[in-house]
């Protein structure tokens, strides 16, 4: 056990270090440059911590990718995001997707993340939108039936699974009676990052976490069987929209619920 927190601690020592060089060398090359958008790029180390990726100008583009494949994911099934009152981006990072919603007329943006860091950058540049911190465990802030629509992007991907169930509960507790739910997940397709063991199990038809005591954390990585996450995460609601490796930003799985 001892080896194990060794081993997180030096990963976590050498991601900072490289986040804070890659981080002084985006400054000086680039200083307060605006994104396209018009709003602050977050910087390296902070793109790290949500994407996995150091580059600002990847986080923007991806997270632009990310917002267009869900607005056309929510108009197939019949959801006008315009018609919406208010959203959640739960997992929200640095606004990686959120900030590509800020034009939308009439609708309230919220973000929460168990990053503090990740939320406070948001609250800073993101002026448009409401963004706060949650718990790994907690509940969420806000009151029931607060949201016409719900998205989690790569989040479920980093819960071990007794807290896939609670924040599956969570949200739909926050989401308005016939409101949209969108996850995505790791399926099928990224199977060939799995050991024979693991990828045997997943073939079963059970979910698969790698490093669960890392859960909240890119460290930890969670794959989804289809038929785990019908008939036990999302058994009580209804599916809208499938599609394998749907999710072009990020490779994975996309389910619209209600």
């Amino acid at each position: 056990m001892r080896s194990i927190h060794l081993l997180h601690a030096g990963r976590y020592a050498y991601r900072k270090l490289i986040g804070q060089w890659k981080t002084l060398l985006w400054r000086i090359g680039h200083g307060n440059e605006l994104a396209p958008d018009g709003l602050p790029y977050p910087h390296p180390h902070l793109c790290y911590k949500v994407a996995a990726n150091y580059d600002p100008v990847h986080y923007f583009s991806t997270g632009k990718t990310g917002a267009a494949a869900i607005l056309n994911i929510l108009q197939k099934s019949g959801g006008e995001i315009e018609e919406f009152e208010r959203i959640l981006d739960f997992g929200c990072g640095c606004g990686r997707i959120a900030r590509h919603l800020q034009n939308l007329k009439g609708v309230e943006v919220f973000g929460t993340d168990i990053n503090s860091a990740l939320t406070a950058w948001s609250r800073d540049n993101l002026t448009f939108g409401r963004f706060s911190t949650n718990g790994l465990e907690s509940g969420l802030e806000y009151p029931d039936s607060s949201f016409d629509f719900i998205y989690a992007v790569a989040v479920f991907g980093h819960f071990r699974e007794d807290l896939q169930k609670h924040w599956m509960s969570e949200l739909q507790r926050v989401l308005k009676p016939g409101g949209f739910l969108l996850i995505t997940v790791k399926g099928k397709n990224r199977i060939g990052e799995l050991t024979e063991k693991e990828a045997a199990k997943f073939m079963s038809g059970r979910i698969v976490v790698i490093e669960p005591e890392c859960s909240g954390a890119n460290y930890c990585l969670v794959y989804h069987p289809d038929s785990y996450f019908r008939n036990t995460l999302a058994a009580d609601m209804e599916i809208l929209y499938y599609e394998p490796s749907g999710s072009p930003d990020t490779a994975q799985d996309v389910y619209l619920l209600r």
